[in-house]
Protein backbone atom coordinates (compact mmCIF):
# COMPACT_ATOMS: atom_id res chain seq x y z
CA UNK A 1 0.00 0.00 0.00
CA UNK A 2 0.98 3.65 -0.80
CA UNK A 3 0.83 6.12 1.88
CA UNK A 4 0.53 10.33 0.31
CA UNK A 5 0.40 12.64 2.73
CA UNK A 6 -1.55 16.10 2.48
CA UNK A 7 0.40 19.45 3.93
CA UNK A 8 0.59 22.82 3.69
CA UNK A 9 2.51 24.71 1.65
CA UNK A 10 4.10 28.72 1.09
CA UNK A 11 1.50 28.36 -2.33
CA UNK A 12 -1.38 26.35 -0.56
CA UNK A 13 -1.93 22.77 -0.04
CA UNK A 14 0.25 19.58 -1.65
CA UNK A 15 -0.58 16.14 -2.24
CA UNK A 16 2.87 13.95 -1.65
CA UNK A 17 3.86 10.90 -2.05
CA UNK A 18 5.69 9.30 1.03
CA UNK A 19 9.73 10.23 1.10
CA UNK A 20 9.15 12.50 -1.99
CA UNK A 21 9.11 15.72 -2.44
CA UNK A 22 7.98 16.81 -5.47
CA UNK A 23 3.58 17.35 -4.93
CA UNK A 24 1.44 15.27 -6.98
CA UNK A 25 -0.96 18.27 -6.85
CA UNK A 26 -1.44 21.40 -5.25
CA UNK A 27 -4.19 23.65 -4.59
CA UNK A 28 -5.13 26.95 -2.52
CA UNK A 29 -7.09 25.36 0.08
CA UNK A 30 -6.97 21.93 1.89
CA UNK A 31 -10.76 21.24 0.63
CA UNK A 32 -10.06 21.60 -2.81
CA UNK A 33 -7.16 19.12 -2.43
CA UNK A 34 -8.78 16.64 -0.74
CA UNK A 35 -11.34 16.63 -3.79
CA UNK A 36 -8.50 16.38 -6.04
CA UNK A 37 -6.79 14.03 -3.86
CA UNK A 38 -9.95 11.49 -4.49
CA UNK A 39 -10.46 11.91 -7.99
CA UNK A 40 -6.55 10.82 -8.31
CA UNK A 41 -6.19 8.09 -5.95
CA UNK A 42 -9.71 6.71 -7.10
CA UNK A 43 -9.55 3.05 -7.11
CA UNK A 44 -6.12 2.73 -5.38
CA UNK A 45 -5.00 1.12 -2.41
CA UNK A 46 -3.72 4.04 -0.52
CA UNK A 47 -3.43 5.33 2.90
CA UNK A 48 -3.74 9.38 2.89
CA UNK A 49 -2.12 11.37 5.69
CA UNK A 50 -3.70 14.44 6.36
CA UNK A 51 -2.15 17.34 8.44
CA UNK A 52 -3.17 20.44 10.24
CA UNK A 53 -1.64 24.12 8.97
CA UNK A 54 0.61 24.07 12.04
CA UNK A 55 2.15 20.80 10.40
CA UNK A 56 0.64 18.17 13.65
CA UNK A 57 -0.94 14.87 12.35
CA UNK A 58 -4.62 15.36 11.82
CA UNK A 59 -5.67 11.89 10.84
CA UNK A 60 -5.82 8.94 8.39
CA UNK A 61 -7.29 8.37 5.98
CA UNK A 62 -7.97 4.81 3.69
Amino acid sequence: MVTYRIEKTSKGWALFRARRFRPVAETETKEELIKVAAQILAGSKVAVRVHNANGTFQELRL
